[in-house]
């Protein structure tokens, strides 16, 4: 096997956290609280426009919320959706981040795929022809989020890209992409960078993300989420994910970072969790969620209607806390 290449197996969850800990911090949680049910508020009642933006590699329609007052300064949120019909999967939730929007100020736009480019609407972030820096939909990506950035003035230090499932895996292409457009990402339930599908596999080093990033290179800090029983982006990819973003910030920012988390702390809002944090001079540069009773539809629920808030909250207080930085600069 060669040196960082890795197929998934429990030996990455051991690298991180010994089973016998997460276990004991499982039987915790649901001592506490019980596997609660995805109840909760109705959906926040927000405008939506659609709008659509066309490049050289094509036309994506996308949903924009924008909160009340003065946008100029206004930070920016990029979210892209999972597989499956994404204008029946945001409408029916209710676009239920716009609340959040409206509570922290920030600009929300949702990027919609075409059934054309994927016949599950899926983002093809594990195609090598949608890797790149300025072609196919990584390039439509960032086009929409610079014309957001020019329309309403934001604040180009406070520009964020974060998605689940398949978008999760498109967020760290546009990080891998454009590390001077996102101050920082949420690749929720998504996969490593460069990943290959048949057989699983991927380079856990971080060398493919700073080659990737090239003369841009520096530690992009992410928030990860990843369902401890999601049967479909299976657990372990998701500490390969970590892994591989971590192996990127020691390459990119000259840093000592372990692959152990610094702290690690428990919620039962909205579900039980475990949250590990990642730290390094005062900078931290990753949370890592485990929501312990969601499957794959479930944690989807979770980031996308109201029965999630406290849980995006957490995600949009974690991109909002960092400011891009130059080359080698995490904080």
């Amino acid at each position: 096997m060669r040196a960082g290449v890795f197929v998934w197996g429990v030996q990455l969850i051991d690298r991180v956290i010994s089973r016998n800990r997460l276990a004991a911090m499982v039987a915790v949680l649901l001592l506490a609280s019980g596997l609660v049910a995805l109840g909760g508020p109705r959906a926040y009642a927000a405008e939506i426009t659609h709008r659509t933006y066309t490049n050289a590699a094509g036309t994506r329609s996308y949903y924009l919320h924008v909160p009340p007052g003065d946008t100029a300064g206004k930070p920016l949120m990029i979210y892209l959706h999972g597989c499956t019909d994404p204008e029946a999967q945001l409408a029916d939730n209710g676009f239920s981040l716009t609340r959040i929007a409206d509570e922290l100020g920030f600009v929300l736009a949702y990027p919609i795929q075409t059934r054309d480019a994927n016949e599950r609407w899926c983002w093809n972030w594990f195609d090598p022809a949608n890797q790149d820096r300025d072609t196919g939909e990584p390039s439509i990506v960032a086009g929409i989020t610079e014309t957001l950035i020019e329309e309403f003035g934001i604040d180009r230090a406070r520009v964020y890209v974060g998605g689940y499932s398949a978008g999760g895996g498109m967020s760290t292409v546009m990080a891998a992409t454009y590390p001077d457009l996102y101050a920082a990402i949420a690749p929720m339930a998504g996969g490593p960078h460069g990943m290959s599908l048949r057989p699983p596999a991927a380079d856990l080093t971080g060398a493919t993300i700073v080659a990737s990033m090239g003369p841009r290179a520096r530690p992009v800090p992410a928030f990860f989420l990843q369902d401890f029983a999601d049967q479909t982006s299976l657990y372990p990819i998701g500490r390969a994910n970590i892994l591989q973003w971590l192996g990127a910030y020691r390459r990119a920012g000259n840093l000592t970072l372990a692959d152990a988390p610094t702290a690690i702390t428990t919620t039962a809002d909205p579900v039980p969790a475990t949250i590990e944090y990642y730290i390094e001079r005062g900078c931290e540069l990753a949370q890592f969620v485990t929501p312990l009773g969601p499957d794959h539809i479930g944690g989807g629920l979770l980031m996308q209607s109201a029965s999630g808030l406290t849980l995006q909250r957490r995600m949009m207080d974690f991109l909002l806390a960092h400011r891009l930085t130059g080359p080698g600069r995490a904080c």
